[in-house]
């Protein structure tokens, strides 16, 4: 799972949990919250309020089967049913998959990839993330917010200079119960102003390098590639973070646009290679435009940055272009 971000001031949040188990959990889950860098003995958090609850969702497959290779099922109800959200389906032999929603239109679900198993009328279709409404007395409270500035990531928490550049502020550690087994799961999250967001569509994409679209596999055609974006959005972060650059504060949003642009262009034909579509050559071309382009933009940018985490922007040298 991705770090999730929760922003400041904003009330009806959640924090989330999505388990790896290919089994829906059961029973009352529970989570703590820590700063990242404390462990289980310390202070836990006041980030939550209210028990944790299981995705209701769990239907059958009803009306027809369905088949190895479909990308369309047929359920009893879809209700709750949220497109972008990946759902367990177990047949009554114990076959299971994860499959991703791409469109829900009553009953009928469209899938993003076609399954890869065979299903009898009556298999199970459930959600099994687990979530928690966030307490908005915390995540009000500006004194939490993960930002690094001059050493100081909490004013109340003293800590090395660079000490949290990269890494996220909170740790979350989830109990759980699947298949009859407790069982412990982690994620990450960050108390932010702003939210980082994906400014790049697939038509900008497609504009700079003109057919792209076209020239997409079948499972990324049906949103036009909008996921491989979205992959290239948190590429790019995850490029600054190996330069040990802070992934926070940047002002100018064309900057980042722009390496979105072109890491979605690199990622789509890595996987062309991979599936023996391309030569590698075109993966070493792809490869070096966005090296150069990372390199002019981030490594040495002229372009203002948010230096205090509060908006305002002012000109510091050697920051990232990603998100706040």
């Amino acid at each position: 799972m991705r770090p999730q971000e929760i922003i400041l001031g904003l009330t009806g949040q959640s924090f989330f949990f999505d388990p790896p188990e290919t089994f829906q959990p059961t029973g009352t889950p529970t989570v703590q919250v820590w700063l990242a860098t404390n462990d289980d003995t310390s202070a836990v958090e006041t980030a939550t309020t209210g028990s944790c609850s299981v995705d209701s969702v769990a239907t059958t497959i009803t009306t027809t089967a369905a088949v190895r290779g479909d990308r369309t099922i047929t359920v009893a109800l879809g209700t709750g049913i949220a497109r972008g959200r990946r759902y367990l389906i177990t047949d009554t032999d114990g076959d299971c998959e994860w499959a991703e929603v791409m469109t829900v239109n009553g009953t009928t679900i469209g899938l993003r990839a076609p399954l890869v198993n065979d299903y009898a009328i009556g298999a199970t279709f459930k959600g099994c993330r687990i979530s928690i409404a966030v307490n908005s007395a915390w995540s009000s409270d500006a004194n939490k917010l993960t930002d690094v500035l001059s050493g100081n990531w909490r004013t109340d928490v003293p800590v090395q200079a660079d000490a949290f550049v990269g890494q996220s502020g909170y740790r979350l550690r989830w109990a759980y119960t699947v298949n009859g087994v407790a069982t412990i799961g982690y994620s990450f999250a960050d108390l932010v102003r702003y939210q980082s967001k994906n400014l790049v569509t697939p038509l900008d994409v497609d504009r700079r390098f003109p057919g792209w679209i076209d020239r997409l596999g079948a499972d990324d055609i049906q949103d036009q590639g909008a996921a491989i974006v979205l992959d290239a959005f948190y590429a790019v972060k995850m490029d600054a973070m190996t330069d040990a650059l802070l992934l926070r504060r940047v002002r100018n949003t064309e900057v980042l646009r722009e390496l979105v642009v072109y890491r979605a262009n690199l990622i789509h034909i890595e996987n062309q290679v991979m599936n023996g579509n391309l030569s590698p050559t075109a993966l070493e071309a792809a490869q070096k435009i966005y090296t150069q382009r990372y390199g002019t933009l981030v490594r040495e940018p002229k372009f203002p940055t948010d230096a205090a985490g509060g908006g305002a922007s002012s000109q510091t040298p050697r920051l990232p272009a990603t998100r706040r």
